[in-house]
């Protein structure tokens, strides 16, 4: 067991270490010591002291370096994710390919301005434009708290805009999942990062949160991460320094003029990869009344296709949720709806913390898969007779990162412009989120 001295967050921590375990086995990874408010307040000082004074090329070439690397040691970074988050391999190999696109997008970020502060927008689609804003630097420090579900690129999304436009940023992964953030500064420090610029440290949300409110040198306070913690963090950061990224219910709606099997596939990505944890992740599928039993059959074979099981076996698709009291939180919810009327067609099988993909029909909007963000590999199916009836349900849930529709009628389109219409010859493609 090796005990390590920088990378966590989480949830309040009373005890002076975190043990850091394996999800699929239990097994102890790391145990973790615990930053004391002093030396939070120290990381924060000595970060908001320190002045990189990179020219623009000298950043470009860091991160150029880091993506190098990172493609050389793609393997191990992403055994390493799984093994501690419990997300298949074919998971964190996938996310480390847009950490790679994110890290040469940053790269060319930097040549922009030799003191901008920016964001960007993915280019995985030939057609899909990349959108670069920047404007003037921030004098501070970034301070910065990231979740568990994207353990590689929620830490990279921030750090990499922060080291292209010569800020600093003192950064706290979660709890769960500290060894990735820890292996990602020392790829960048070996790529020539001057190591004050990327800091990590060891506390709870909460403790970071009031330090960095108060704290003279921090600019802004990034969070990424549930809205149960958010809302803890809002009462702490005044509004004008803070950003804040959480997930929620997103809602896929199914028209009968689509191709349902595309979208039966579509569907299946979206709720079942990474575990159904993943930021932007189908919660809720509304399917037209005329396609729906069509669409619960594609999707029933889509599921049967994600074998779950142990992470680093390549050919599991579902790994593990990210710890066993979660999984049976999950399993408890699938049961209340059952109880309320809710058919389970497939899956609903856990051991541990290992849920295998799951398939429920006849949901209805009061049901807890609905009314909580259901945070694991469940796909709850719901027939709807029109479409402003499928939206009017979709806009009563609470509050999503997106919504999606997918139809072939332009004019269906361009009644509801701010969801994202998809056609049936589209396919998954990662988004970036903003940075910080």
């Amino acid at each position: 067991m090796s005990v390590i001295y920088s990378g966590i967050s989480g949830e309040e921590l009373a005890q002076q270490s975190i043990i850091v375990r394996n999800p699929w086995n239990d097994d102890v990874i790391a145990e973790i010591s615990i930053d004391s408010r002093e030396r939070v307040q120290q990381k924060l000082s000595v970060a908001w002291g320190f002045r990189a004074g990179l020219t623009r090329e000298a950043r470009r070439e860091v991160l150029s370096r880091a993506r190098s690397l990172l493609c050389q040691r793609k393997m191990a970074l992403a055994r390493l994710a799984s093994t501690e988050s419990g997300l298949s391999l074919q998971d964190t190999l996938g996310e480390l390919d847009c950490v790679s696109t994110h890290l040469g997008v940053a790269a060319d970020a930097a040549l922009f301005s030799t003191d901008a502060m920016g964001s960007y927008g993915d280019a995985s689609l030939p057609d899909s434009p990349q959108v670069l804003s920047l404007s003037r630097a921030l004098n501070g420090v970034i301070a910065a708290m990231t979740p568990f579900n994207h353990p590689l690129s929620h830490v990279l999304d921030k750090v990499a805009l922060a080291i292209a436009t010569n800020n600093r940023i003192v950064l706290k992964p979660s709890s769960k999942t500290p060894l990735c953030a820890r292996a990602l500064h020392a790829l960048l420090v070996e790529a020539g990062m001057p190591e004050q610029m990327f800091t990590l440290v060891n506390c709870a949300d909460s403790l970071f949160a009031d330090i960095a409110a108060q704290h003279h040198g921090v600019d802004l306070v990034s969070f990424s991460g549930s809205r149960a913690a958010a809302r803890e963090i809002v009462f702490r950061v005044p509004t004008q320094r803070l950003v804040v990224d959480t997930s929620s219910s997103n809602a896929l709606i199914v028209c009968a003029d689509t191709d349902v099997k595309a979208a039966a596939s579509l569907a299946a990505h979206g709720a079942f990869s990474h575990s159904g944890q993943g930021f932007g992740a189908v919660k809720w599928v509304l399917v037209d009344r005329r396609c729906h039993d069509e669409f619960v059959r594609h999707l029933v074979n889509e599921a049967r296709q994600w074998r779950s099981g142990d992470p680093l076996d390549p050919q599991v698709r579902i790994g593990t949720m990210i710890d066993a009291a979660s999984a049976a939180e999950i399993e408890q919810r699938i049961a209340i709806s059952l109880a309320l009327g809710a058919t389970c067609v497939i899956g609903n099988q856990r051991q541990g913390a290992s849920l295998s993909a799951t398939v429920l029909t006849r949901v209805t909007p009061d049901m807890p898969v609905v009314t909580r963000e259901t945070f694991g590999p469940v796909a709850p199916v719901m027939a709807f007779t029109d479409i402003e009836e499928a939206i009017e349900l979709a806009s009563n849930t609470r509050p999503g990162l997106n919504a999606s529709l997918f139809t072939q009628d332009e004019a269906l389109i361009a009644r509801y412009p701010t969801v994202m219409a998809c056609a049936s010859h589209l396919t998954p493609a990662s988004y970036s989120p903003l940075p910080f």
